[in-house]
């Protein structure tokens, strides 16, 4: 036979397995209205841009409308080079923008 004390604790059980049950679904709701989380920042937009003439070919790489690097390749026996572009965080006339730089090394 079952005990008095046996119902009383089916019920405190299964009030306490309700009260978790609550507790779980209050925490798992939404932001609150002031917190709206942030969109992922789209990507930057990347050109490449080739022009060809009848001495030399260009690339020019960009990156979110700003010129990463310039490199050109002559049709003559000269080696190619690259032009470093303008930063307009640095000293024009100390980071050498505008620039030739020669390729000595390539691998």
């Amino acid at each position: 036979m079952s005990s008095p004390a046996r119902p009383f604790l089916l019920v405190r059980l299964a009030a306490i397995g309700a009260a978790a049950l609550v507790a779980h679904a209050a925490h798992a709701q939404s932001a609150p209205e002031g917190h709206t989380p942030r969109p992922a920042a789209p990507e930057p937009k990347v050109e490449r841009i080739v022009h060809h003439d009848g001495l030399s070919h260009i690339e020019e790489l960009r990156v979110g409308g700003r010129t990463r690097s310039i490199e050109v390749q002559t049709r003559s026996a000269l080696p190619g080079y690259e032009v470093r572009p303008i930063d307009p965080g640095q000293d024009d006339r100390r980071s050498g923008a505008g620039q030739r730089q020669w390729r000595v090394l390539a691998f």
